[in-house]
């Protein structure tokens, strides 16, 4: 096929695309607000600025901080026209004289963007002092917008100083930074500071409403709550997913698309995800991650999407009215009240701590779906805090027994020695088929195991070792709620199975500890004392000894 003959001044093809093609402007930049009534979520701000104009105390230097997105720049253009209009300085620039036009194109010369972090070393800032001793060409104020200001060096910084501190008449300069702990005190100090916050989801969500009914854009509301969840605070970011939704859809979009676009988890899956949790299926929630990975999803998002919901459920158990507390208005209220039912407050506030610790390692690790599945199986094991109350009461009732407890002692037949009773009772050993040296088999099987559980055992005494059950008895509170969970009393059950083979019940109880040495057979006295350096003692030295130490009294 030959070249195409152009006749009749028409324009190629090819360039009737490309100037279709070149007037597409994305929402960002074609929804820019133009004066200060347009800003969306910054009216301290807007204030100010206004009072400050009208009032004529307008000041030579501004530092705007804040995160990406929510107008630090559009507010510097917007103040640039504000001081340049020719109807001005006034809060209405007209937006249409030869000012408005030229500082809102950028072809401005008086007014000013410079790039801080390709413009941030001494030689560039010095070439700008020099240029600021000039006159202006055409406009009222000499404006310098400097965006992303703490990329500047320190001399560079340094340098700015002495015109910061006293410039030269009708010249103003406006930072622009997202990282404020990187400005120098000395520049904060010379500086007008305003901090823009982040937008509100509403905020976005009513911003993005407007621009679809303006746009003939049909989407539902759900959709649009998932865009601005994801903007996280940021116009700019909505806006660009927008446009990357409509770009995927066209001119009409459900909330399926919304999700599939954007790599988020819909509700359906989340409330699955709850069961499981409150349920705690390991299995089930693993195999929920992998499904949300196969097809794609963002596993941050997905994260957040978790703690958000969690946050729900939170805010359904202490709250009265959840409704107007709740995150976004498609939640299901009554299968939040369900659900919440089954999982404790300080459940609730362990798992939001493991999931926003995951989000960090996921962002920064290349096995971000791994450190997801470690995190879930976190979550599984979280239970509720024991009541402090409760707990020091039992630590004091222990402190508050008798320094010195009456000890009783029985005739040599007897292989126990039964104490008075106290407060709490005490359990003395059984007669039993499972003897002494099966509870030092057990301690050496927990030391081979888990040695750090040996621990415990160190901190109670073996009452009951038969059959069909064993007891221990622990000396102080603390120590018996950290043995009594369920994981622990199964593995004491399997330690003594495995060495006596019966199936034994596990009983734990809080009370005095006897002292193994007052328990002593004829046997032992002997060997006790034949090992006393050979100085031989009567039963009735020994048993006075013990009355000296203890201050027990001898019952017959």
């Amino acid at each position: 096929m030959g070249p195409i003959n152009i006749a009749g001044g028409q324009r190629p093809l090819a360039n009737r695309r490309s100037s279709k093609i070149m007037d597409f402007k994305v929402s960002a930049r074609k929804w820019r607000p133009q004066k200060f009534s347009e800003l969306i979520g910054q009216e301290h701000i807007v204030r100010t600025l206004t009072n400050a104009i009208e009032f004529n105390r307008i000041s030579h230097a501004f530092l705007f901080s804040g995160t990406r997105g929510v107008g630090k720049t559009t507010t510097a253009r917007i103040l640039a026209r504000v001081l340049n209009c020719e109807k001005g300085p006034t809060i209405q620039p007209c937006g249409i004289c030869s000012l408005c036009e030229e500082i809102t194109q950028g072809h401005c010369v008086d007014v000013q963007e410079i790039d801080g972090a390709s413009n941030n070393k001494v030689e560039e800032v010095r070439e700008l002092i020099d240029n600021v001793q000039y006159a202006t060409s055409s406009a009222r104020y000499k404006v310098y917008i400097i965006d992303e200001v703490h990329m500047l060096s320190k001399s560079a910084f340094n340098a700015l100083l002495k015109t910061l501190e006293e410039p030269p008449p009708r010249v103003t300069f406006i930072f622009a930074t997202t990282e404020l702990i990187k400005i120098p005190e000395t520049i904060l100090s010379r500086c007008q500071c305003f901090e823009f916050k982040p937008l509100s989801n509403i905020q976005i969500t009513k911003q993005l409403e407007m621009i679809c009914e303006q746009e003939g854009i049909q989407i539902e509301a759900k959709g649009l709550e998932e865009i601005s969840k994801v903007g996280s605070g940021s116009m700019r970011d909505a806006q660009s997913l927008l446009d990357q939704v409509i770009a995927y859809s066209g001119k009409k979009i459900d909330t399926s698309s919304v999700e599939s676009v954007l790599g988020i988890v819909g509700g359906t899956t989340l409330k699955l995800f709850a069961d499981h949790l409150r349920k705690r299926e390991h299995a089930e929630l693993i195999g929920l991650v992998q499904v949300v990975a196969n097809q794609g999803k963002d596993l941050v998002l997905f994260c957040r999407s978790i703690m958000e919901y969690l946050r729900n459920l939170l805010m359904v158990k202490v709250s009265r009215n959840p409704e107007n507390l709740l995150n976004t208005n498609s939640c299901d209220l009554n299968v939040l009240k369900k659900q919440a039912d089954c999982i404790h407050v300080d459940e609730l506030q362990q798992m939001f701590s493991i999931l926003s610790r995951a989000e960090t390692e996921i962002k920064r690790s290349s096995l971000g779906q791994m450190v997801f599945e470690m995190a879930i199986l976190r979550l599984t094991e979280t239970r509720p805090f024991k009541n402090i109350d409760n707990l020091i009461h039992k630590i004091n009732q222990t402190e508050m027994m008798p320094e010195k407890l009456p000890v009783t002692f029985v005739t040599e037949s007897d292989s126990v020695v039964p104490p008075i009773q106290s407060t709490p009772p005490k359990t003395q050993p059984e007669n039993h088929s499972l003897n002494s040296s099966s509870w030092a088999k057990l301690r050496k099987e927990v030391s081979r195991k888990r040695p750090a559980f040996e621990h415990y055992l160190d901190k109670c005494q073996m009452v009951v070792l038969n059959e069909k059950e064993i007891q221990l008895m622990f000396s102080d509170a603390f120590t018996l709620e950290m043995v009594e969970t369920t994981e622990n009393i199964k593995f004491i059950k399997d330690i003594v199975k495995s060495i006596s083979g019966y199936e034994v019940q596990v009983v734990l109880k809080l009370g005095e500890i006897i002292p193994s040495n007052l328990s002593i057979n004829t046997q032992e006295k002997k060997n006790l004392n034949d090992e006393n350096q050979g100085v031989q003692k009567t039963e009735s030295e020994i048993i006075q000894d013990a009355l000296d130490i203890f201050g027990g009294t001898v019952v017959k």
